[in-house]
């Protein structure tokens, strides 16, 4: 597009942002309509704003919505920024010394990101009975803090920071734990971006809050599936209503941390 004219750019971009953010505004405008307008795909605006489906979904009258929006935002939160600090601390360790077994960490973290989910069920769910926390919020969280991607991502980024800042630390007589804590604000731009990547993860995970949690502490993910209902029990436009909701807190984070996002990938990417 470089060689392009300014008013072909802008219209080519525009194309364009219309057509990834279409399916979007059809969903958030669809939770005003009935059913049968939403099953008119040509018109995008309802004949008539129905504000009492968002009203419907808050009361509780299908799901338990606020019970299961909170525990979504819980295990997320807690997730990522326990993930956050685990991993920059692993990244941390692996970029900068050199010790027996090694490479067998650096193999678990590749593991954790290729192996599926499923194939480590069983074996979580043991553990998990074992620590008497099955059916709890922290049944989820704790399997989530440890990321092999996570452990790669802060590998690659405290080798970027130059050796003169480890150098001034130790002439300054600060311990490791103390060096690592000092250098993070040098990678802030870098512990926002995995905190969002794996808070959006962690929002749409659905394997083991099924497994793990009960119908009282459910995550919106799951309380969505439950409204499915190929007999129009629950109104469609309830549905998207629920959905607009799920797609708030990611679009949220991305929105506001969009400019560090880019900076800590480019670093990445660079290096």
């Amino acid at each position: 597009m470089r060689h392009l004219s300014i008013p072909i750019r802008w219209f080519i971009t525009a194309i364009l942002v219309l057509i990834f953010t279409y399916p979007y505004l059809w969903m958030v405008l669809s939770a005003f309509k009935e059913n049968r307008e939403i099953y008119t795909p040509s018109q995008l605006f309802p004949d008539q704003w129905q504000w009492h489906y968002f009203g419907d979904l808050l009361s509780g009258k299908y799901i338990d919505f606020k019970t299961a929006f909170g525990c979504s935002v819980i295990i997320a939160l807690v997730q990522s920024v326990g993930s956050v600090f685990i991993s920059a601390a692993t990244g941390y360790v692996l970029a900068r010394y050199k010790f027996p077994g090694k490479w067998l960490l650096f193999l678990t973290a590749i593991l954790l990101i290729v192996l599926p989910k499923q194939t480590f069920a069983i074996p979580l769910f043991e553990w998990i009975d074992i620590l008497k926390i099955h059916g709890t919020l922290w049944s989820v969280i704790l399997p989530g803090l440890l990321s092999g991607i996570g452990i790669l991502f802060f590998l690659q980024i405290f080798r970027t920071i130059p050796e003169t800042y480890f150098d001034l630390s130790r002439m300054e007589g600060a311990s490791e734990a103390r060096t690592f804590l000092i250098l993070l604000p040098m990678v802030s731009s870098a512990l926002l971006t995995y905190g969002t990547l794996h808070f959006i993860l962690a929002w749409h995970e659905h394997l083991l809050p099924l497994l793990l949690l009960t119908d009282e502490n459910r995550t919106l993910p799951l309380a969505l599936a439950t409204i499915y209902d190929p007999s129009q029990r629950v109104p469609q436009a309830v549905v998207l209503a629920a959905s607009t909701f799920t797609l708030l807190p990611v679009a949220l984070l991305f929105a506001i941390f969009y400019r560090r996002f880019k900076s800590a990938m480019s670093e990445v990417l660079i290096h």
